[in-house]
């Protein structure tokens, strides 16, 4: 609590006063305690007096004795309103403070009646809260309750999907394993679409659907309706599909006798060795090579001897005055015929170097063929096992006809000698090319037997 400096006229009033000693002493003591130096900020705070200790003043005073007149009333006022606040604070200090502390509560009541008020709205609040939550979680409880039948059959609505896409994607590779394309099924049966890689890539996917489908109906149950359709659309396709490789078969047989060098491509090599699982159609189309073939080399061959070869050499028959040239020129263009013929079937079969049967070879593998098979040493020994008769047979077929004018002249030959030592000559020299005949041919070839007559 602290006291405004007092003015030098009242310091003195103060000086005599006992209450204003007392309050000195008082505050001029030191009161460590809280307790103390709450209660006296309480007393000053309730008895704090409302009268000014300074008071300016109206005017300025004229003389010295009005000023010292004001100075003493206003000493007289400061004394008297002291001594009244300390008698009514002895007086009445306990009812002030009751009333202190009752007109606190009051407020406090007053504060918490607004509160109390505003909780009561709260609870108000919250009770409809609650009612609308019971009602919402009621109506949630009937809701799933209504639900539940909707959310089984869901769920096995779920399952029965899971189950249709496993199917649809079994039923989608089966239908991709066993079912030929429509661009497949154009490629094998359309006379617009060539012999080629896409039609072998067709006709080997058929044939393996067909490996595959009967495999699927050796099973106990026995054969299904569904393989033995399977099986029934792609032999149809593949019956086309074999019709069409004769065709091209036959068609390029027939060309061949028109070409002096005879080259196989990897297609043509291809569909004979397809052909070869129809021996009937491939036996008809190889009737025709071995015709064309035939009069090919008889061509050839009489030109030889008439008009020479087409390289500038000189007709054989200019040496029919010398009969050892004259027929060893005619067995050399024999045997050399029968060499280039031999290769150009091996090449036709894919024979000859061991790996000839495989699929999709290329023009280098058929380049290494070629090139294998021309550094063959004249005479060796050809063998004709499996797979390899149908060389042998063309082969005997395609110099068939080189036969008989051959003999005729070889007999005119000897029967026109008179010497002996010429006609033994001539009798070597087809002695020598029958055994090279026979080890190039077979000793059952129709040219051998004619040497040997």
């Amino acid at each position: 609590m602290s006291i405004p400096s007092p003015s030098p006229v009242s310091a003195q009033a103060q000086t005599r006063n006992p209450i204003a000693l007392r309050l000195r002493k008082i505050l001029g003591t030191n009161f460590p305690d809280p307790a103390t130096t709450e209660a006296l900020q309480t007393l000053s705070h309730l008895y704090g007096t409302n009268v000014p200790l300074h008071q300016p003043p109206p005017a300025k005073p004229d003389t010295e004795s009005e000023s010292e007149s004001e100075s003493e009333t206003l000493v007289d006022l400061t004394e008297n309103a002291s001594s009244d606040i300390a008698a009514r604070a002895r007086k009445n200090l306990r009812r002030d403070l009751e009333d202190t502390l009752a007109e606190g509560s009051r407020q406090f009541l007053e504060a918490f009646s607004e509160v109390d008020k505003k909780l009561d709205v709260i609870q108000a609040h919250v009770a409809a809260m609650r009612v609308s939550c019971d009602d919402a979680e009621t109506q949630l409880r009937q809701t799933a309750e209504a639900s539940k039948s909707l959310l089984d059959r869901a769920e096995s609505l779920r399952n029965e999907r899971e189950i249709v896409e496993t199917r649809k994607s079994i039923v989608l590779l089966f239908l991709d394993r066993f079912t030929v394309t429509d661009d497949e099924i154009e490629a094998m049966t359309s006379r617009d679409i060539p012999v080629g890689k896409r039609f072998f890539t067709a006709m080997s996917k058929t044939e393996r659907i067909r490996a595959d489908c009967r495999v699927l109906m050796s099973g106990e149950d026995g054969p299904t309706k569904a393989g033995m359709d399977i099986m029934a659309s792609t032999s149809s396709y593949l019956e086309q599909g074999y019709e069409k490789i004769y065709r091209y078969c036959s068609f390029e047989f027939r060309q061949m006798g028109r070409d002096a060098h005879l080259e196989i491509n990897p297609a043509m090599r291809e569909a004979v060795r397809r052909l070869r699982q129809r021996p009937e159609l491939l036996s008809d189309a190889l009737a025709l090579l071995t015709t064309t073939r035939q009069n090919s080399l008889l061509s050839a061959f009489l030109a030889a001897l008439t008009r020479g070869t087409g390289g500038g050499g000189r007709p054989i028959e200019l040496h029919a005055h010398d009969p050892i040239r004259y027929v060893g020129d005619m067995l050399a263009w024999v045997h050399q015929a029968i060499a280039a013929e031999c290769e150009f079937l091996e090449g036709l079969f894919g024979l000859g170097d061991g790996g000839s049967d495989e699929r999709g070879e290329d023009e280098s593998e058929d380049g290494a063929r070629q090139l294998q098979m021309s550094r063959r040493m004249v005479g060796s020994v050809r063998t004709f096992g499996a797979g390899e008769e149908w060389v042998g047979e063309l082969l005997n077929g395609s110099v068939e006809k080189l036969c008989a004018p051959l003999k005729a002249r070889v007999q005119q030959t000897v029967r026109s000698q008179e010497s002996s030592i010429v006609s033994y000559k001539v009798a070597n020299l087809l002695e020598y090319y029958m055994l090279t005949m026979k080890r190039t041919i077979g000793q059952d070839a129709v040219l051998c037997k004619t040497l040997d007559e």
